[in-house]
């Protein structure tokens, strides 16, 4: 069989289109909660605007999935003490930076109060070490930083599990490996619904119910590196619409609220399938039209920004709601700072350290740093 993978220079737009919408979907998620919503119409803009944040939620864990494994599979290699080295350096320096920045932003400028409050202490050294408490519900104990915060701490928990998964189906080779994953989140959330009368949120959004997330996406790298036929199949207009067409109707029409219902089990494997079929059709040939829309540049930059947005998003969507304007003037303002400040942090923050990750610190400190003085006092 013949590789889909496209060469190694060549940016691979699918993969930022993804990371794009799925950011613009829990942005509209949030920052809905400035308007609002009437429930009259043929079509029920409340249930899209609450059902968004779920969804790009999903999106980011099953492109997580698909992304990461792709990155160590594509090449066939194993994981060896270099590549795990590497592979560690790569995701310690893409997300703690903003991140541990973020934390004490919000404390020392927002949240100031936060270490004389119940529980406040407790929230931040959680937050810290990404791990869950299990007193409260938000992302450590019953105070909550940010309410993007639980979502990086089961994407950190796959930064973990993905290396231990990796080793194991590099030196056995088999399939059933991913339906391990993924029957453990299956198992999960039918122990939650069945066993627990009334599990919490934490319970529900924590790690191993989002296992097939991860899993299914993964599976569709193995696919897709492996350059299965049926996959070549699907890189026309055509399907690409059409996977278009059945997320939406999907998202619409299925229950995908954080209930503990029969939908809660098992929408996450449909969504995830869905999700993946999309992102081979459109990984399988980049040159439609539909693809080259979605990929112009106010997309292209968003998803370049795109981790600056998710974490930023909501703290200044609290900032802006106690201005004394209109709900659609906040939800314009909100857009607009968020942009702004996202930029910003990206530039001075994220930046640096993702070309940190390609170099020794001695060569950033040496030729990138320069580089940045030279360019401001041009």
């Amino acid at each position: 069989m013949n590789s889909l993978v496209l060469i190694q220079d060549k940016r691979i737009k699918t993969f930022d289109i993804v990371r794009s919408f799925a950011t613009i979907l829990v942005f509209i998620f949030h920052a809905g909660y400035l308007l609002n919503y009437s429930r009259d119409g043929v079509i029920d803009w409340y249930k899209l605007n609450f059902v968004t944040g779920t969804v790009g939620v999903c999106v980011f864990f099953v492109l997580s999935g698909f992304l990461l494994f792709y990155q160590l599979y594509k090449n066939h290699e194993g994981l060896d003490k270099s590549r795990l080295l590497v592979y560690i350096k790569n995701r310690l320096f893409r997300i703690l930076p903003l991140y541990y920045f973020s934390i004490f932003f919000i404390i020392i400028f927002l949240r100031h109060d936060i270490f004389l409050a119940e529980d406040g202490l407790r929230s931040v050294l959680y937050n810290l070490i990404f791990i869950r408490g299990i007193k409260g519900s938000n992302g450590g104990a019953t105070i909550t930083i940010n309410p993007v915060y639980w979502s990086l701490l089961v994407e950190m928990h796959f930064y973990f599990i993905l290396p231990i998964f990796y080793y194991f189906f590099y030196k056995y080779k088999k399939l059933y490996l991913f339906l391990i994953l993924i029957a453990l989140g299956l198992g999960y959330r039918l122990f939650l619904v069945y066993f627990i009368k009334t599990p919490s949120m934490q319970f529900m959004r924590f790690t191993p119910a989002n296992l097939d997330f991860f899993a299914i996406g993964m599976l569709g790298a193995y696919c897709y590196v492996n350059g299965y036929n049926w996959v070549r199949s699907m890189g026309g207009m055509f399907f690409q619409a059409l996977a278009l067409i059945v997320f939406f109707l999907f998202i619409y029409w299925f229950d995908l609220n954080f209930a503990p219902t029969i939908s809660y089990i098992f929408a996450p494997i449909f969504l995830s399938i869905i999700i993946v079929f999309g992102m081979l059709s459109f990984l399988s040939n980049e040159n439609t039209a539909i693809v080259r829309l979605f990929s112009v540049r106010p997309i292209m930059f968003i998803a370049k920004i795109s981790f600056s947005i998710y974490i930023w998003h909501a703290i200044i969507i609290g900032v802006v709601e106690k201005m004394p304007y209109t709900n659609i003037h906040k939800y314009i303002l909100n857009i607009l700072i968020t942009l702004v400040f996202s930029t910003i942090t990206y530039y001075l923050i994220e930046e640096p350290f993702i070309k940190l990750k390609t170099m020794s610190f001695k060569q950033w400190f040496l030729n990138y740093i320069p580089s940045i003085i030279k360019d401001n006092y041009k």
